[in-house]
């Protein structure tokens, strides 16, 4: 048995995992899957919300396991789970980067020259006036984050989004080999992944190597398009540590 804390991406909240939860459950692993500040149900301001606050709600959820846990950051969750790799070394098993940034030393996701957002998914976002937070236009949500699920998990997904705060792509991590860098690393890679393209993730597992990497054919969401492959990857992953 492992204890996964499942770490969401940008515009989703802890609902997103609502598919692959119970497969975990059923496998016999604990799984913690928390809102971050202004996501899912968390009603935290956009303007204030920092990547502080960010590490505040993992480190809270690390705290009730017992054991070291394997954390799963998607997408710009990755930037999440690496600071957190930094803070929390010794509380940290595995960090699993599903479809997601890995940033170095000093970057942000903003900054990342190697994850710059194809046009497509660039020309989607809407900035708020203050420049705090930013959406997805509705008719790109399909075709950037979900192009392999059935029409009724899109809608149903269009009625959880919400505006994500800018201040976390713009945050650097801070992190050293001593510390994250200690840490065993695995990739998840999406190869229809429309908002980070495969070339993309390629990237970044290449310039931090991980082990294992494993290929999905899905989109940018495997948690909605293929829970069951993706409980069972990261199933394997937990078997393998």
């Amino acid at each position: 048995m492992a204890t996964f804390v499942l770490i969401h991406g940008a515009f989703h909240g802890a609902w997103c995992w609502e598919r692959v939860t119970p497969l975990f459950q059923a496998k016999g692993h604990r799984v913690f899957a928390p809102d971050m500040p202004g996501q899912g149900d968390d009603d935290a301001d956009l303007r204030t919300v920092t990547l502080d606050d960010y590490m505040t709600r993992i480190g809270v959820v690390l705290s009730q396991v017992e054991e070291p846990a394997i954390l799963v950051g998607h997408s710009l969750g990755g930037i999440s789970i690496t600071q957190a790799g930094e803070i929390y070394t010794g509380q940290i098993a595995k960090l699993v980067y599903l479809t997601a940034f890995i940033p170095a030393n000093g970057e942000s996701r903003a900054s990342m020259q190697i994850a710059q957002s194809p046009p497509a998914s660039a020309g989607s976002r809407e900035v708020s006036a203050d420049g705090t937070s930013m959406s997805f236009k509705d008719e790109a949500i399909g075709p950037i984050f979900y192009n392999d699920c059935d029409e009724e998990t899109l809608t149903w997904v269009k009625t959880r989004l919400k505006p994500q705060a800018t201040a976390i792509s713009n945050a650097p991590v801070q992190t050293t080999a001593e510390k994250w860098g200690s840490i065993p690393r695995a990739f998840i890679a999406c190869t229809l992944d429309q908002a980070i393209p495969l070339e993309q993730q390629q990237a970044c597992w290449e310039r931090y190597p991980c082990d294992p990497v494993i290929t999905m054919e899905t989109s940018h969401s495997p948690f909605m398009s293929q829970p069951e492959a993706l409980a069972g990857h990261l199933d394997d992953i937990a078997d393998g540590i």
